[in-house]
């Protein structure tokens, strides 16, 4: 079952990394097993064909023109990415993944505290906040330093850890990190920058409007984690 996505969901960000990953690497519909069958949203987690294909009701999803599946959206933008993006050198493959693992352990997680109740998705605890915040200095000074000699975070190109950081730190760039709160971080705010400029991230991504003013909570109804099993997601593949 096959729809719209509705608009009161905002972009599913572990998507716009598979989306990005694609057209970083090139790759366009035709591309022998890379090339999903269809680009949809399925609204059912519990639909009895999905779950044939992916018995853990998990989105995002992919199935290949050749029937090849595999679901979590780090695996799949890991499939349809290239060895430039992987990183072409063991040590190189190494400090992508380790970029791609802290978007996932250490910039996820509070940003969804944060930014998630001022979008109404979760409800607000002041305290969980207020730490979150501490614990986004944290990781944006880590980046910081850095990015303070490197125009991208592995090598001299876009790599997966790019793709991967930029979407984990969208949102808190279009919510919440006002000019105030990301100025001591110039370095992690030119690079972010850089990555959006490209035509392959603009593709993805649009026109990125930072913060101007940070946003507070929104006392609106929540309506669940965006992007968990039983909630509409995107499936890349047949159904």
């Amino acid at each position: 079952k096959v729809r719209k996505e509705p608009q009161k969901y905002p972009p599913n960000v572990p998507n716009f990394s598979i989306l990005g990953v694609w057209r970083l690497g090139g790759f366009g519909f035709g591309v022998p097993s890379r090339n999903p069958k269809n680009w949809g949203v399925f609204w059912e987690a519990g639909n009895p064909q999905f779950l044939q294909k992916f018995p853990l009701g998990k989105v995002p999803a992919f199935e290949g023109d050749d029937g090849f599946c595999v679901f979590e959206s780090n695996a799949i933008a890991y499939y349809v990415s290239t060895e430039e993006l992987r990183g072409s050198t063991p040590e190189a493959a190494a400090a992508v993944l380790q970029w791609v693992n802290f978007a996932d352990s250490d910039v996820v997680p509070p940003a969804s505290t944060w930014v998630f109740p001022t979008l109404g998705i979760l409800h607000y605890n002041k305290q969980a906040t207020e730490v979150a915040k501490e614990e986004v200095r944290r990781v944006l000074g880590v980046l910081d330093g850095h990015l303070r000699t490197r125009t991208f975070l592995v090598g001299e190109r876009v790599s997966l850890a790019d793709i991967s950081l930029v979407c984990a730190l969208l949102w808190l760039y279009k919510q919440v990190l006002d000019p105030a709160f990301r100025g001591p971080f110039g370095n992690v705010t030119r690079w972010f920058l850089t990555c959006l400029n490209q035509p392959q991230f603009k593709a993805v991504l649009g026109d990125v409007q930072l913060c101007q003013r940070m946003a507070q909570f929104d006392g609106g109804d929540t309506w669940g984690h965006l992007g968990t099993p039983n909630t509409p997601g995107t499936h890349l593949g047949g159904h």
